[in-house]
């Protein structure tokens, strides 16, 4: 009954408009939405921030909602406030075409700023100032790599042509990292950008302030930035997938007790006196009331359901059996709030 409920659902959807078609998804999928953004946002936030992206960006209206959200979401856990939103240019939401293969609907793609970039890279701690500059004909400039490397920049009164980004990493330790792109290196970045050529597209309205980007980009692999950083900067261009945030679970009634999830043993003879059956400890208990309500959904493997687990808690868990008490406390509210909703 609550597929079937599910499905009419769905169906009621389609005639709604973008904004309406919003609202719906929040309501319908905040306890998950939640669970990836954390406290950053209140729906009521994230909607307002929707209706005021489409305004000024109308081509948004014509990508799914889904993909829209997904990236707020990710602009959200990275603590980036979109430039659609505040202007500041740290991250951006733009409507490029791409369709998705499930559904042929346009998607979103969100682009991380140069300056989004820079504010990642900060956060690490050891990272005492970073900075991106461009050159142009006439401007004094040399660098050379090596054990001697160098970095010498004179602008001039009028620059003209782009020739060069470059970037500057001081750390706290006392060292520091440069890295140098010429304009054919930035000009073959920027082609294999998916927004690279669009009628809407950073590369064509803030050229250079995307060249800073690719040249901070492309040195993030040699800094000492986190993990969240260089995954950011890894996905830079896409469209966020969160789809399993939003698939509505199967819907299972709400009282049930949780299976037993332990492998079944061989029989043993009857015995006069019955054995005292170890004490499970309350961590193991909860664990197998996760399993329990995993398998009743549907998910066959633990490895799926870490994939789950991994968006819940917002960092990546390879095995149920290495989750604390806290943590699967976190998951039964979410499982069991999924339920309720789908009710």
């Amino acid at each position: 009954m609550g597929q079937l409920a599910t499905q009419a659902q769905n169906a009621q959807m389609q005639p709604m408009n973008p904004q309406q078609n919003m609202k719906s998804l929040l309501e319908r999928s905040w306890p998950r939405i939640a669970a990836v953004i954390g406290n950053n946002l209140s729906p009521q936030r994230l909607y307002q921030m929707y209706v005021s992206t489409i305004n000024r960006e109308p081509q948004l209206a014509n990508c799914s909602v889904e993909s829209v959200l997904s990236c707020f979401m990710k602009c959200a856990a990275l603590g980036l406030e979109p430039s659609n939103v505040d202007g500041l240019g740290r991250a951006y939401i733009l409507p490029y075409g791409n369709k998705n293969y499930r559904t042929g609907q346009k998607e979103a793609t969100l682009i991380i700023g140069y300056k989004g970039m820079i504010d990642l890279a900060r956060r690490s701690g050891q990272i005492r100032d970073i900075s991106a500059r461009a050159v142009h004909e006439c401007d004094e400039f040399t660098y050379s790599y090596g054990l001697n490397e160098d970095l010498r920049h004179v602008p001039c009164a009028k620059p003209g042509k782009l020739t060069h980004v470059y970037m500057i990493a001081n750390f706290k330790d006392g060292g520091h990292y440069f890295q140098v792109m010429n304009a054919d290196e930035i000009e073959a970045a920027a082609k294999r950008s998916p927004s690279y050529g669009k009628a809407v597209s950073p590369w064509k309205s803030d050229y250079e302030a995307m060249a800073k980007k690719t040249v901070i980009r492309r040195a993030f692999p040699y800094l000492p930035v986190s993990v969240e950083a260089r995954d950011a900067a890894a996905s830079d261009d896409q469209t966020p997938d969160y789809s399993d945030v939003f698939r509505p679970l199967p819907t299972v009634t709400a009282d049930d007790s949780p299976v037993d999830a332990s492998v079944d043993e061989p029989e043993e003879p009857e015995q006069s006196q019955p054995e005292a059956q170890p004490e499970v400890s309350p961590v193991e208990a909860k664990r197998a009331e996760a399993i329990a309500r995993f398998q009743r959904l549907g998910v066959a493997s633990d490895a799926e359901a870490c994939e789950t687990i991994t968006k819940i808690l917002n960092r990546e868990v390879k095995a149920s059996d290495e989750l604390t008490e806290a943590e699967l406390d976190k998951v039964l509210g979410q499982l069991k709030a999924s339920v309720k909703e789908g009710e």
